[in-house]
């Protein structure tokens, strides 16, 4: 896809988003309830042999800042079951890369045409009913994703970075792999309807409790994939039974701010790798970049796409 469609598209997705679920504006498009935490990630060296990535080498140990977050566009919506956490790592060399995982394995749709037009359909009851009976897929997709167990605690969840992602080491020998990131807490669930009769910030309340008593700490697991398993489609999980590399460890120490880091906008982009770290073709992953870019400048920019202030201003009346 050439670069203005990319954006086009990004745009027609982020506009359908606020005509959906409502424009709110300094917010996130999705996600729009987050709070974000500084850390340290320490590489365990045994990602050498697959990347030449700094941040991954024997020896190496960086800053980084999380952001968590709960998936509803809206910042006052009860807590969600489905949460993400996005990594920014601060290299050496004065560049950053980013890692955005969710605690659901897949995600339910594999293009972001299919995004779009459930996006599209879900602003019309007939429409959205004629179109997963069209699409059963993509239905029972987003039913199991409905039926996802929620978080009890964010130290105690398990995130998934969906993608497939390229590395190379010093030989340029390349494997691909998907991230995880395991807590060293364990994991914990409770039901769904649980977490969403407790006030919105409730996990990141009991995440701060803890980190009053110390660090919070993840292992970052890079699988890898084998003959057959589809690089390109992160609607589909990989048999859990794949090779696992424990590439290094992650411990959260406490809040921080936009101010405190210097960063207002804070975007987190899955495609900002770096050297020894590629993406791969999966046509989601290439359309974050675009649909992350223009809601970032929806919410901090001052500018609104047409579509956007047309949805807030109907809304409104």
């Amino acid at each position: 896809m050439q670069p203005h469609g990319q954006y086009q598209r990004a745009d027609a997705l982020v506009t359908g988003i606020h005509q959906a679920n409502g424009f709110h504006p300094g917010y996130r498009a999705v996600h729009a309830l987050g709070r974000i935490y500084r850390g340290v990630f320490t590489a365990s060296g045994k990602g050498s042999a697959l990347t030449r990535a700094a941040h991954l080498q024997p020896g190496s140990v960086v800053p980084a800042t999380m952001r968590f977050s709960s998936a509803s566009s809206d910042p006052e919506a009860p807590p969600s079951p489905v949460t993400a956490m996005a990594t920014k790592f601060y290299l050496d060399n004065g560049t950053v890369t980013d890692l955005i995982a969710l605690n659901i394995p897949a995600f339910p749709m594999a293009t972001p045409d299919d995004v779009l037009r459930v996006v599209t359909a879900n602003k019309d009851p007939d429409a959205r009913r004629a179109f997963f009976a069209e699409n059963p897929e993509i239905a029972r997709a987003l039913q199991a994703l409905a039926a996802v167990p929620a978080p009890r605690s964010l130290a105690e969840t398990a995130f998934h970075a969906i993608h497939t992602f390229w590395f190379e080491n010093d030989a340029r020998e390349r494997r691909a792999g998907r991230y995880h990131w395991e807590p060293e807490a364990g994991v914990s669930t409770q039901p769904a309807a649980e977490l969403s009769a407790q006030p919105n910030d409730v996990l990141f309340a009991e995440l701060e409790t803890r980190l009053a008593d110390g660090p919070v700490a993840f292992s970052l697991i890079l699988s890898l994939a084998q003959e057959g398993d589809d690089l390109l489609d992160p609607s589909t999980a990989w048999p859990q039974d794949r090779e696992r590399v424990v590439l290094g460890r992650l411990a959260v120490q406490r809040r921080t701010s936009l101010e405190e880091i210097g960063d207002p906008i804070m975007l987190h982009d899955p495609t900002r790798t770096t050297d020894g770290i590629d993406t791969s073709d999966d046509p989601i992953l290439a359309a974050r970049r675009g649909i992350y870019e223009t809601s970032a400048v929806n919410r901090g920019a001052g500018w609104k796409n047409r579509a956007a202030e047309a949805a807030r201003k109907a809304g409104a009346s």
